[in-house]
């Protein structure tokens, strides 16, 4: 490294986020709004389709499946959430209701109904003969059922990125894009840090990752080691054979539940297209040799689901996108301070269900950074839980 990429007077910050993607962005956010001299770093531009961070929408909902721990932490995502739109001037959360589809017995619909249960989340439950009635746009098995809940939505996932970067810009924090970290060298026993990118390097007191796929590289760097797992997934957009029934404001976003596969989309949003993905059952993957390419394979998987279940959106594909997922081995997040440095926090694994807790999670990873701990929750995630 030649003697001007040294760390400089200049180049020392309060704390250093990693990742620009939704985590990052939230949290680099919530730690400027507190008063905190905040750098945040992205290997990439930020709103790149590299990542998780991409393809004009993600789900937001209460009746969560996974487990009702979640729930706390999801109505205060949604809160946070009308709070950014206040502060950009702009939408990014959009209600239309959540139709999830399922065997009984099922994991959808049995967690679904004991986090609406515990939390008195209101929903319906519906016969597939009164989903068929009710949402033309689904033709579901026999024997499945279905839970729809109000308050279900849509997050438009580059607005809210771009909200961020834009709002910690307008509260001085700085936003190091196309600049890659290398490593971070703890100090002082872990009481501050080198940051070392590819421009430079740069002292801080505290550093907070939120790098999607690359968090396992990172915390290599650290003699971390983390059950990580970075899964290829699709997202498809088809022109229906039918407009109307499909347009923002006449259907639902959608989950099927079949036991061993799933799948979720959308109506209209950001492209007058329907948006159908398949939720797991990718490949395991190296985020630098991917293949980023929507394939033949890749449709014909989304249109077998589209033309058994959604026969009126199964026209033409006009887009396909590559996705990851970055998976623990229960799927569940880690929010957690590293077990040796106390000035270091990690945000990882959301699993492909985390963007809709962006928001939340900030909150959470600035009160880990600052004050050492949250107070919302978060003994579920805790990284020791896989020794």
């Amino acid at each position: 490294m030649s003697k001007n990429q040294k760390s400089k007077p200049g180049n020392s910050s309060e704390a250093v986020v990693i990742g620009g993607g939704a985590m990052g962005s939230a949290t680099a956010f919530e730690l400027v709004k507190r008063g905190v001299k905040t750098r945040l770093f992205e290997q990439y531009l930020m709103g790149h389709d590299l990542g998780s961070s991409h393809g004009y929408s993600r789900i937001i909902r209460r009746d969560y499946y996974e487990h009702p721990d979640y729930v706390p932490l999801v109505d205060r995502a949604y809160e946070l959430w009308r709070e950014l739109e206040a502060a950009c001037g702009d939408q990014v959360l959009y209600i239309t209701g959540i139709l999830g589809i399922g065997v009984p017995g099922g994991e959808y619909l049995t967690g679904s109904a004991l986090s609406c249960k515990r939390y008195k989340i209101p929903h319906e439950r519906l016969t597939a003969k009164q989903i068929r009635k009710r949402f033309p746009q689904f033709n579901p098995p026999e024997n499945f059922e279905g839970v729809y809940q109000k308050d279900g939505g849509i997050l438009a996932i580059e607005r809210c990125i771009l909200a961020y970067r834009n709002e910690t810009r307008k509260l001085g924090g700085l936003i190091h894009e196309d600049e890659e970290v290398l490593a971070i060298e703890p100090q002082r026993g872990g009481k501050s840090f080198r940051i070392r990118t590819r421009k430079g390097e740069y002292t801080t007191e505290r550093v907070v990752i939120c790098a999607g796929p690359w968090a396992e590289r990172i915390l290599k760097t650290l003699k971390l080691k983390v059950p990580l797992e970075v899964e290829r997934q699709t997202l498809g957009f088809y022109t229906p054979l039918e407009r109307a029934p499909f347009e923002l404001g006449k259907m639902p976003v959608f989950f099927f539940d079949f036991g061993d596969s799933n799948y979720y989309g959308f109506p209209f949003f950001g492209i007058d297209c329907v948006k159908v993905a398949r939720h797991h059952g990718g490949s395991v993957v190296n985020p630098e040799t991917v293949e980023r390419n929507f394939t033949d394979s890749d449709n014909e998987q989304l249109l077998r689901f589209l033309k058994s279940y959604m026969p009126k959106a199964a026209g033409t594909m006009r887009l396909g996108k590559v996705c990851l997922y970055t998976n623990t081995p229960d799927h569940d997040f880690i929010l957690d301070k590293h077990p040796e440095y106390e000035g270091l926090s990690i945000a990882s694994g959301f699993s492909g269900h985390g963007f809709k807790f962006a928001s939340s999670v900030g909150e959470v990873m600035a009160e880990l950074a600052t004050k050492g701990k949250s107070r919302h929750g978060i003994g579920r995630f805790r990284i020791d839980r896989f020794k």
